[in-house]
């Protein structure tokens, strides 16, 4: 069997996924709700499973907003997001306050649910500390 018959016989049977080279998946528009997961550190990643798109993401202390990215009437925000890192399609609320270690926040993501530019609801949060 060739290479590409193996991948897709591999694929099928153990549902893992093949590629040969080409772009990954484009993400669509969360619709539900999603896992989020924070990397160790002061500017972390933050990622969400499934891999959708949504349209506001705030990082908060527990004095307040210390960061946050939205896209208004869309949800264009794709996984993963580094702090302090405006993704295409967003713009930055506030400049990024310089995380602290060992203090807690919380991030938590939106998904747009119209019909306002900033109509959304609430998909995912997560306390942590870098």
């Amino acid at each position: 069997m060739n290479p590409r018959t193996l991948c897709a016989l591999a694929s099928l049977l153990a549902g893992i996924a093949c590629s040969d080279g080409a772009s990954p998946v484009e993400q669509t528009a969360c619709t539900g709700d999603v896992t989020l997961a924070v990397t160790s550190g002061t500017t972390p990643s933050i990622s969400w499973s499934p891999a959708c798109k949504l349209f506001l993401m705030l990082v908060e202390a527990e004095s307040g907003d210390v960061w946050g990215v939205i896209s208004d009437g869309t949800n264009a925000i794709e996984t993963p997001v580094g702090y302090g890192v405006v993704p295409a399609g967003a713009t930055e609320l506030a400049a990024p306050v310089p995380l602290i270690a060992g203090a807690p926040y919380t991030v938590t993501v939106f998904r747009w649910t119209g019909p306002n530019a900033q109509d959304g609801t609430i998909i995912g949060q997560k306390v942590f500390t870098p």
